[in-house]
């Protein structure tokens, strides 16, 4: 038997457009994303020989742990592909709050997929991997970036273009709300019918201001199509913005489809400093460095 162990990071859409209704069902998107290094969960792969097996524990009861688990459907994806068997066992530590627009669910099926490739010796390249993870999640090709954050489009698997980002440190606060992306994107539906075609490529804006280290236009192209209907129907998230704000975060935002507020801050001194005053006014909440 082999244990391998891997951490998985959260993320954070800077931008988060929502194109239209493709014929598929799903979503064309425009978002830049990065990943949170300093939140992450924790995942240990017990793999053996032997018939087929896959189960799956988790510490949070949420997450559930039969064949709907991303995790579970990401290994039936890669024996199916591999054509071999294994005895799997994955336990999950979960540190990102689930349902709350951090991609957790996505970065441990990207984690279950690098894992299985290390064990089977590399079958698979970089680019079959992505094939594979496409029909898991459609953001999990994400998560096997080497860099720290990317321009994403598609459906959120076409991977444009990528960047590391060193400007400046993170704060989450995370109200515990489970946001339906479903329904989320059903509001967010009708609002792009009355925008049309001609909208500004706001996803592209971001990527050359990053890419220029202009930490002011940076913070001034935060956006999230999401985030108008979320403040509308769970006020807290929009209250949390707005302490962000009054607190000296130069820019502030939800991520996802929610409902994570991110402050950003020019330095982890100050972050660490509002994350004190958001503790003690929100003791209920998560709220942590990024």
């Amino acid at each position: 038997m082999m244990v391998i162990e891997i951490e998985s990071p959260a993320k954070i859409n800077l931008t988060l457009e929502v194109i239209r209704k493709m014929s598929n069902g799903f979503h064309e998107l425009r978002t830049v994303m990065l990943k949170l290094f300093n939140l992450k969960d924790e995942l240990e792969f017990e793999i053996k020989t032997g018939s087929r097996k896959i189960k799956i524990e988790c510490d949070n009861p949420e997450i559930p742990v039969g064949k709907e688990n991303i995790c579970h459907k990401a290994v039936i994806a890669f024996l199916d592909e591999l054509g071999q068997e294994a005895d799997i066992l994955i336990k999950i530590k979960k540190k990102i709050p689930v349902g709350a627009g951090l991609g957790g669910g996505s970065s441990n099926a990207a984690s279950t997929f690098l894992v299985l490739n290390e064990y089977f010796k590399q079958p698979f390249s970089e680019k079959q991997l992505i094939e594979m993870a496409v029909e898991v999640g459609k953001d999990v090709p994400f998560f096997f970036l080497g860099k720290k954050g990317a321009l994403m489009e598609g459906a959120g698997e076409i991977i444009k273009e990528t960047f590391n980002f060193r400007s400046g440190c993170f704060l989450l606060v995370n109200p515990g709300i489970n946001i339906s992306t479903k329904e989320a994107y059903e509001k967010v539906s009708e609002k792009i019918k009355l925008i049309g075609k001609n909208r500004v490529n706001i996803s592209d804006k971001m990527l050359k201001v990053i890419k220029k280290g202009e930490r002011e236009n940076i913070v001034a192209n935060l956006y999230n199509d999401f985030e108008f209907f979320a403040e509308i129907e769970y006020p807290i998230i929009k209250e949390i913005k707005q302490d962000f704000l009054r607190f000296g975060s130069g820019g502030a935002l939800m991520s996802g489809s929610g409902s994570t507020v991110f402050g950003w801050f020019e330095n982890r001194e100050k972050a660490e400093k509002i994350q004190k005053i958001m503790k003690n006014k929100y003791p209920n909440f998560l709220v942590v460095i990024g």
